[in-house]
């Protein structure tokens, strides 16, 4: 049930019902990450643009997140809507998650994530003028510094970095939020050279290895 609230503001919390209000929530791509551009009143094409993705597909997203109660009409401007997030918060009950599954949730965005940084790579590559990598050597540097790079690798080249740390809770949490708060401070709108680029952040307690 959501808390009362103005038309455009989102209520406090919003407790989930139904296994549609689940899904639609739970939907790596376009659920709370969409929703999250609707913190102030926002039009479908506001919220595609912010996420760069489609208009068509983000505009039948919202339409499922309003069908389904987590987005709701702010008003309009002109003859677009206005939609506001239902809530800040919401809470979903166990029985409509499969939380003893995680890779029902995961395996689909990690498989997706995994399929567009290789394409990145073969992309970066090519721009490189060596589409499939042959002749140049690998280089492998250990330690925490690395040494400048011979060259001009170019623009948006990819990169993968693992970091393995001892942190207390509070640590952990602040350097979630530190880098978080860093790319959007670097978020440009210099829409000349400025490229839609994507930074995964995965944190996790314990090692990459569990055996």
């Amino acid at each position: 049930m959501t808390h009362p609230a103005p038309l455009h503001a989102p209520g406090e919390t919003f407790q989930v019902t139904s296994l549609a209000q689940a899904g639609a929530l739970l939907n790596f791509s376009y659920g709370a990450r969409l929703l999250e551009q609707f913190l102030q009143p926002a039009t479908a094409s506001h919220a595609a643009r912010a996420i760069s993705e489609p208009a068509n597909r983000v505009t039948y997203h919202v339409r499922k997140l309003t069908d389904c109660g987590l987005l709701r009409v702010a008003g309009h401007q002109g003859k677009r809507v206005l939609y506001v997030a239902a809530a800040r918060t919401f809470h979903v009950p166990r029985t409509l998650v499969q939380l003893d599954q995680p890779l029902t949730l995961i395996e689909p965005v990690m498989r997706e994530v995994t399929t567009t940084y290789a394409h990145a790579i073969l992309d970066w590559q090519s721009r490189q003028g060596h589409p499939d990598a042959s002749g140049d050597d690998l280089t492998v540097h250990l330690g925490r510094g690395a040494p400048e790079a011979e060259g001009d690798t170019g623009p948006f080249a990819p990169a993968l970095r693992l970091r393995t740390v001892q942190l207390t809770p509070r640590q952990y949490r602040a350097a979630q939020d530190a880098l978080n708060d860093l790319l959007t401070r670097l978020e440009s709108d210099d829409t000349d050279d400025a490229r839609t680029s994507t930074f995964v952040l995965m944190a996790f307690k314990g090692q990459l290895h569990l055996t």
